[in-house]
């Protein structure tokens, strides 16, 4: 291998820092091989340079296929999605990728407290305490009776819980379809 091409490489490993150590390994030894066989093959450096496309690009279509993999939520793979996005040099990338992932994130955890406060409420009003601080509130109707903050508290929690993971995975999916289209090996 020549300075072209190693040089293209590290660039590359620069560019997928956001990843664990072992999977940019893993995607640098990828393109490497592509790079040898295409030398094999007789292809020049300079053409496969050329064919592989900007350094930053390769790389961040390669780190959106890997946060796609699996759409569980981590908190590393939040992180990564954020990498993502500051690097995608679009308007999806710039404002649509962060406000779905972090609203997905906001509903997820909202979905998991509303229960909890309606589980306080309900515990209260049994020990004779009116916590008012926990109310319940959606457009214009507002919870009064005390037994209709616990049904209504879980009720709603499980529903942003849900819609948060659907969101979450619509953001897997659109990274997974950007991704798909840099991949040029």
């Amino acid at each position: 291998m020549d300075k072209i091409m190693n040089d293209y490489l590290e660039k590359i490993g620069k560019h997928l820092k956001p990843m664990s150590t072992p999977e940019r390994i893993d995607i640098v030894k990828e393109i490497k091989s592509v790079m040898l066989e295409l030398q094999h093959n007789g292809v020049s450096s300079e053409q496969i340079i050329e064919r592989l496309g900007n350094p930053k690009e390769l790389a961040k279509a390669y780190l959106g296929e890997a946060i796609s993999k699996n759409s569980t939520f981590s908190w590393r793979k939040f992180g990564a999605v954020f990498a993502f996005c500051s690097s995608f040099a679009g308007v999806s990338g710039i404002f649509v990728l962060p406000i779905i992932s972090t609203l997905s994130i906001a509903l997820m955890i909202s979905g998991v407290i509303t229960p909890i406060g309606g589980i306080i409420k309900f515990i209260g009003y049994l020990m004779g305490h009116d916590i008012t601080g926990i109310t319940f509130e959606f457009g214009a109707f507002t919870a009064t009776r005390p037994m209709q903050y616990l049904p209504i508290s879980i009720v709603s929690g499980v529903l942003m819980f849900l819609l948060g993971k659907v969101l979450w995975k619509l953001t897997m999916k659109y990274i997974h379809a950007i991704s798909q289209k840099k991949i040029k090996l």
